[in-house]
């Protein structure tokens, strides 16, 4: 049985009171370097640096500078990893009380020019070091949760042909926390038709990091899992002037994709500016039914930043993102255009011979204006045998306008201590109207044109409070703990008129909020890493579920009425992890389970409410609190089969119950298995790659709130690439090899015929990268 947040608490501090009062770490050797690049000399900051068969893990600092203290005697193996370049890997021998000086250089790897890397952390925070070389993708995504659902225990939710909405472990939508460079980003639509990550073109990703837990407190409030989304950083630039250009075709979609980088640094200023260009159109999925998919996307995003003084930097980022004409099968309406506007201002300082080692602080700015159309649906046209039987227009204006800001601070501790404190806040503002009106000119009901609040002004502010202290115990053993509290305001500044009568006049809450964590890293063995994390952490309902007047619910996969309420309770969930991996030098693995329970969990259920249209289904339903139940698990490994192949396979399983409603938790993924050998030239700079994915039916289903089950199905890709010419890239590949007619479990039904959406049939891609 899980432990409860105030039981958390108290297992915290005793496992550390414990563990304070039992071991003392010694000074057992350290290693310290610098990193750099190979060809210019400058150094590269952000790199990520681990010991091998340890829990031990750090970034360089903006001078490409590492410190590792207390890691005992002995050989021990260093892996450094950054994107762009290869990873290279170092090995020390240390003598008693030895500090280890290193002076490593990174040379650039022309097999990941155009690559995305695609971590999953263990609960403490620190990526695993393994033969697989997946974790960086040489993928071809047209969106971000697409890329997404090739990690383990990660799946995304398919509304339309772009915006595919992240699902982490069965935790859906705010849920998942969502961060871009270091801020808190929010849908636009009510519908969800927009993840927060489609606000962001793809090319213009670094890096992805996914939390599978309640373990990422320090990064904002209500993070039952994450996925922190990183852009260009200014502090890895070491030219005056360079660029890439990206260019690529997919087959199915017809769609073009475009973009341009340049980036440079001139004395103490760093720039980097972006621009991207995508188009496609309908796809067809495997037995040859076409599905609407037209989407249009520009988006233009900079930054710029200048060093006061080596310790002191000011950086400015903005971005503009104008999506157009994007068909959504999945929803009952398509959406006319999505104009989003991001600023942020970012100051550092890491002072030295100072009580604070670094001090961290932002601003942000992110808006989102949207508007939805039923202009091409079945409602746009007379049907004599639908109430009303004429012609309707239908509208939505939304917008979501989100404030926010952190000041963090990491204090210079004795010797295997850590400490950091931090205060952050967001305030998230939507609003959105639905309009419904007759569009010919014949005679109209009374009651037209209709107008629905479907946001009625309604702003959730939060202001947080953390705190956070690493200990290491010994060479082997190292634990951390975080407490977080959070300060809730959520209100609203109308409600009609039945909403007053049947739900609720007081639209006013607040909350004060608790959570917390605790991991622990053990090093049993060599080459084998032990993970132990539980972790408490509390979301605030969104503004969907607090006020919703009859309006479809993204949650479900039905196109009925939802109200909401409220005074619903903040969900707390209360997750334990283990993780045990293993690394040497032929094979790796890893397993990750989990145990969650969710109390005041926010679920679904059926009322005898009146319906608000005559289209809607009969059923209105209503979002209340309850409690729900997971647990899975993710096995991964590879093994090299000779030096230059390597095979690799996941398995993910996740099991669901709402023991509210007593039925299965809704939107629980089936069991799949992806299998894959990948060959990487020794001589030559190019790799192929071949992946089979096994999906198994999914029979457990939420029946009361429309879900319905899946068929298995198995499908293959293939990848190649090839590096010519230094600095030119090319990339091709097939997915779905077989053009298998298939539908992801979780994607979105169509409104009108409820039948889901499926995935698309074989896509034959190409892309073309060129650094200069």
């Amino acid at each position: 049985m899980l432990l409860s947040h105030k039981n958390l608490f108290l297992f915290t501090l005793l496992l550390t009171f414990l563990g304070n009062t039992t071991l003392q770490a010694q000074d057992r050797g350290g290693i310290r370097g610098t990193v750099v690049d190979q060809a210019s000399g400058e150094p590269l900051p952000g790199v990520n640096v681990i010991i091998q068969n340890s829990n031990r893990g750090t970034n360089t600092d903006a001078e490409g500078a590492f410190t590792f203290t207390n890691v005992g005697t002995g050989s021990r193996t260093l892996h450094f990893s950054f994107i762009g370049y290869k990873t290279f890997v170092k090995t020390v021998d240390l003598a008693a009380s030895q500090t280890a000086t290193l002076a490593i250089e990174l040379s650039a790897d022309v097999m990941q020019m155009s690559s995305i890397q695609v971590t999953s952390l263990r609960p403490d925070q620190i990526s695993q070091a393994s033969l697989r070389k997946s974790d960086v993708q040489q993928a071809n995504p047209r969106d971000s949760g697409e890329l997404l659902r090739q990690v383990a225990g990660v799946e995304a939710v398919r509304r339309g042909p772009v915006g595919l909405d992240p699902v982490i472990r069965g935790l859906r939508e705010t849920e998942v926390g969502t961060y871009l460079d270091g801020t808190r980003i929010f849908p636009g639509g009510p519908a969800r038709m927009d993840s927060p990550l489609s606000h962001l073109d793809p090319s213009a990703i670094q890096s992805i990091q996914v939390v599978k837990g309640p373990y990422a407190l320090t990064l904002g409030a209500g993070n039952m899992s994450t996925v922190r989304v990183k852009t260009q950083p200014l502090t890895s630039l070491h030219e005056a002037f360079s660029g890439t250009i990206r260019s690529g075709f997919d087959s199915n979609f017809n769609a073009l994709e475009e973009a341009l980088s340049l980036e440079g640094k001139s004395g103490d200023i760093g720039y980097w500016v972006h621009g991207a260009w995508r188009k496609g159109s309908n796809y067809e999925s495997g037995n040859g039914t076409t599905i609407p998919a037209d989407f249009l996307s520009r988006e233009v995003r900079g930054k710029i930043g200048y060093a006061f003084t080596p310790q002191s930097t000011l950086s400015v980022s903005l971005g503009y993102q104008d999506q157009q004409d994007l068909d959504y099968p999945g929803r009952l309406l398509d959406a006319s255009y999505f104009h989003t506007f991001n600023a942020k201002a970012d100051w550092k300082w890491n002072p030295k011979n100072s009580i604070f080692s670094a001090v961290n602080a932002n601003f942000y700015i992110n808006n989102v204006d949207h508007k939805m159309n039923n202009d091409e649906k079945p409602t746009a046209q007379s049907d004599p045998d639908r109430m009303p039987p004429f012609a309707l227009d239908v509208g939505v204006d939304a917008r979501a306008h989100v404030t926010g800001g952190k000041i963090n601070t990491q204090l210079t501790m004795p010797k295997n201590w850590g400490l950091e404190l931090g205060t952050d806040f967001y305030s998230a503002n939507r609003d959105a109207v639905r309009t419904i009106d007759r569009r010919d000119e014949g005679m109209k009901p009374p009651a037209f044109p209709l107008t629905d609040l479907m946001w009625p002004d309604a702003t959730i502010t939060d202001w947080g409070l953390y705190g956070k202290v690493d200990h290491s115990l010994s060479e082997n053993l190292q634990t951390s703990t975080t407490l977080r509290a959070d300060f809730v305001n959520a209100d609203a500044d109308t409600i009609s008129q039945f909403f007053s009568e049947n739900v609720s006049t007081n639209l006013d809450a607040t909350e004060t909020n608790f959570g917390g964590s605790f991991t622990l890293s053990y090093l049993p063995a060599d080459y084998w890493t032990l993970g132990l994390g539980i972790g408490s952490a509390v979301r605030t309902a969104d503004a969907t579920e607090r006020y919703s007047d009859r309006v479809p619910a993204s949650k479900a996969q039905t196109s009925a009425e939802f109200v909401g309420n409220p005074t619903l309770d903040p969900e707390r969930s209360t997750q334990a992890d283990i993780w045990i991996s293993a690394d040497y030098k032929r094979w790796s693995l890893s397993l990750n389970g989990f145990v969650r329970r969710i109390s005041d969990y926010i679920t679904l259920q059926p009322t005898d409410l009146p319906k608000r249209l005559p289209l809607s289904p009969n059923t209105v339903y209503q979002y209340i609190n309850g409690a729900a139940d997971f647990w899975g698990f993710e096995i991964g490994g590879s093994y090299r089969l000779l030096q230059p192949l390597a095979f690799n396979a996941t398995f993910n399983y996740l099991r669901g119950q709402d023991t509210e409603l007593d039925e299965p938790a809704l939107g629980v993924a089936p069991f799949s298995v992806d299998a894959g050998l990948r060959y990487e030239s020794p001589s030559a700079p190019f790799f192929a790659e071949t992946t089979v994915h096994f999906v198994s039916e999914q029979d457990r289903v939420a029946i009361t709130r429309g879900e319905t089950a899946t068929d298995g199905y198995t499908t293959a890709d293939f990848l190649a690439g090839i590096t010519i010419w230094r600095n030119v890239y090319l990339q091709a590949g097939v997915k779905n090899i077989t053009n298998k007619q298939y539908v992801n479990h979780l994607n979105a039904k169509n409104p009108y015929t409820a039948a889901p959406i499926p995935e698309p049939g074989r896509i034959i891609y190409g892309d073309i990268t060129i650094q200069f």
